[in-house]
């Protein structure tokens, strides 16, 4: 679900961009540092978008049941509700910073004007994505400062998301429950 939701993002981001300034594929899902402490070639003069932290979702339901066709029912596992912080970076060498904020202030109005994504507005969203909004998380300076040194980058333009809800279920049935077929008083005479 986690790779599904970045793919959806970029691609609309991607569209809209084209859309406005026929550029293709100005944006991607990377890191912003390889391990090694390199920086990836993809993601050189790009809009980069980075997962910075996962959380789960604890307002969601907890029991799931599921129909097997058969007036049966399965447990199982609840789903897991997850909220994505992504990092939305212009990751321009300085010669281009301009032209950085320039393409952050861009995606920052596609996503202003779009906070919400359904799978009825976008028939593309893959399965089993159904909605995904989008809030800028507002994040202290000192704190920032703490997020791009454990990252290992140095800082470049930046806004981040909080982006809900990424459901992830494994629909593998714990346990069968039947199904109520009356109210258990079939058969019996009634009293007079």
């Amino acid at each position: 679900m986690i790779a599904k939701t970045l793919t959806f993002i970029t691609q609309i981001l991607n569209q809209e961009l084209k859309m406005s300034y026929g550029i293709n594929d100005l944006v991607v899902a990377s890191s912003l540092v390889n391990p090694d402490g390199s920086s990836p070639d993809t993601a050189e003069n790009k809009i980069v978008v980075s997962i910075i932290n996962i959380e789960r979702e604890t307002s969601m339901p907890t029991t799931t049941y599921i129909k097997d066709g058969n007036k049966n029912y399965g447990s199982v596992a609840p789903s897991l509700h997850l909220n994505l912080y992504l990092l939305v970076s212009a990751n321009y060498n300085s010669s281009n910073y301009l032209e950085a904020n320039k393409m952050l202030s861009t995606v920052i109005g596609i996503l202003q004007a779009n906070p919400l994504f359904t799978k009825q507005n976008y028939p593309n969203m893959q399965e089993p994505l159904e909605k995904l909004t989008f809030e800028i998380f507002n994040v202290p300076i000192n704190e920032l400062s703490h997020i791009w040194s454990g990252i290992g980058a140095k800082y470049v333009p930046s806004i981040i998301y909080k982006t809900r809800m990424v459901t992830i279920q494994n629909a593998i049935i714990k346990k069968a429950v039947p199904g109520i077929t009356g109210l258990g008083n079939e058969g019996k005479p009634k009293k007079k």
